[in-house]
């Protein structure tokens, strides 16, 4: 019953989360097709096949990879601000948009490697805000008892894309000859979900909590009774819009709507302060560059042979898929945020230092041969990617979507957003200089940054497992338990929504439910009450 009780909001995270298939499918498709040698010979690149021998191989893996990050960076700052006054809706419309420009650019690129740097910056700039804004959307949407589950398919959908994309490559280097259509064929095929998320997003509705924040009342109520099947006077609808209006409310009253100074308020300074580590800790954990560079990772490791590589890529990429959809069925609203954070953080750790130390006493020697070292290697870092997606994958996306108010909802994010694309930028553009000069060294350091990962989660991340959204106020000390009660009971008995309009409601005209009085007009919270 539960599935078919929130169909919609599955519907509306298949469509909404295209964007995060885009974002895993645009570097996916970049790290493989870069060792095509199709791709190449297009732009004259030299036709090494062992990793990142080639200096200016690696450059080019550099600028390429590295440049959709810097747009995505950008996306998301901007993205902050078009939530905020557009809506989630239209904003998620406008960076399609970007996006699929950006595609073009990139498919149509004629032997000037400057044409793909121009199209991958363009493109990343919506995907960045995508990025931004998503997490947001469905968060905002769901019923807290499936919230971790239905938001942590963002990362799924992201792993569907790049697999879907490591696949495509090896295909196309097994079954078509280097050739100009070999390495477009991969990115052409992106626009197909750009244009269907473009599209779908016209069929879906706003945010019910954007709504309230707007003080559309009628709409978010109508928005969502159509999001929970309910009817528009339903008692656990009209609880739930009693409960963000309050919530609403009370950030109003304690900053008397100046929004920057919400931001000092010890709980919420707390959860901007996370939302930035979590996601720096994210990106310090190794998984983007063997993400973004996965067929270079494994020649490196021993795996020379282009098509060996991208095979060993692909199988990568399903287990990926495979450990993120299971973790979201049966773990992440069993087992929680933070302990799956602190169990992946040690187990990712181990897996680097194994990699690591079994690179340092058996390099590769013979490009001919896989040998039994180099399939140890293969081995761990299909076990390191389990552990990835059992817990640094979709959690911090899951995480950061559910710890801000909803005034400060599309700014938290999105500053996790940006802090995710810019230190993913830092990682993957030294990524490939990095394995070039200090080689097996740096899954050392990404052991270490994992270990690091494990002391801040201990000190520092707190359970949101079951709670809604307005009750992370409560969680982070910005409002007491009593407070929020006695808001929600105003909210219900002193004009949120009046009995005599409800009666109205359903006879035949199907309107919707009048709003209730101006926010001036419903009394202040008492200062005394308020933390």
């Amino acid at each position: 019953m539960g599935f078919f009780k929130n169909y919609r909001v599955y519907m509306l995270t298949t469509v909404a989360y295209m964007g995060s298939l885009l974002f895993g499918y645009d570097t996916g498709v970049m790290s493989s097709v870069l060792s095509l040698k199709s791709f190449k010979i297009d732009f004259n690149l030299p036709l090494a096949t062992t990793g990142f021998a080639s200096k200016t191989n690696a450059h080019i893996s550099q600028n390429v990879v590295s440049l959709l990050t810097a747009g995505c960076f950008f996306g998301a700052i901007f993205a902050s601000f078009a939530n905020d006054r557009l809506g989630r809706k239209k904003s998620l419309l406008g960076f399609t948009f970007v996006f699929l420009i950006g595609a073009i650019i990139q498919v149509t690129s004629l032997h000037h490697i400057s044409q793909v740097y121009v199209g991958r910056f363009v493109a990343g700039l919506g995907i960045g805000g995508m990025s931004s804004i998503t997490p947001i959307y469905v968060a905002e949407n769901c019923p807290a008892e499936v919230r971790g589950r239905i938001t942590g398919l963002f990362q799924e959908f992201l792993v569907i894309g790049s697999t879907f994309a490591y696949w495509l490559n090896y295909g196309v280097s097994l079954h078509l000859k280097p050739s100009t259509s070999q390495w477009r064929i991969p990115i052409g095929l992106q626009l197909v979900p750009g244009g269907l998320l473009f599209i779908g997003l016209f069929f879906l509705k706003e945010s019910p909590r954007w709504l309230v924040k707007q003080g559309r009342y009628e709409e978010a109520t109508a928005s969502l009774a159509y999001m929970r099947r309910d009817e528009i006077d339903d008692p656990e609808v009209l609880k739930e819009i009693a409960d963000i209006r309050a919530a609403v409310e009370e950030e109003l009253n304690l900053t008397e709507g100046v929004t920057w100074k919400e931001v000092l308020i010890p709980g919420n300074r707390y959860r901007f302060a996370v939302a930035f580590t979590i996601f720096l800790c994210q990106q310090f954990s190794g998984t983007n560059s063997i993400g973004y560079y996965a067929p270079q990772i494994f020649q490196t490791v021993g795996v020379s042979k282009t098509n060996s590589s991208l095979f060993a890529t692909g199988v990568y990429g399903t287990v990926k898929v495979c450990a993120t959809g299971l973790f979201l069925i049966i773990g992440i609203d069993k087992f929680g945020r933070r302990n799956s954070l602190l169990i992946g953080a040690a187990w990712m750790a181990v897996m680097m230092w194994i990699i690591g130390g079994v690179l340092h006493d058996h390099p590769p020697t013979n490009v001919n041969v896989v040998s039994p070292a180099s399939i140890a290697m293969v081995v761990m870092i299909y076990l390191f990617v389990i552990g990835y997606s059992a817990s640094w994958g979709p959690i911090p996306w899951v995480y950061v979507s559910e710890i801000f108010p909803t005034r400060l909802r599309s700014y938290g994010v999105a500053l996790a957003a940006a802090t995710q694309w810019l230190f993913n930028f830092a990682v993957t553009y030294m990524t490939p200089s990095a394995i070039n000069h200090i080689g097996w060294k740096i899954f050392l350091m990404f052991g270490i940054f994992c270990a690091a990962n494990f002391v801040f989660v201990y000190f520092f991340i707190k359970e949101t497992k079951g709670r809604t959204l307005e009750d992370m106020e409560i969680l982070f000390g910005t409002v007491e338990a009593d407070v929020r009660a006695a808001d929600i009971e105003r909210m219900l008995h002193k004009g949120a929504i009046h009995d005599d309009q409800i009666e109205n409601v359903g006879k035949g005209d199907q309107k919707v439910a009048p709003a209730a009085a101006p926010a001036q007009e419903v009394p202040a919270v008492d200062e005394k009450t308020v933390s």
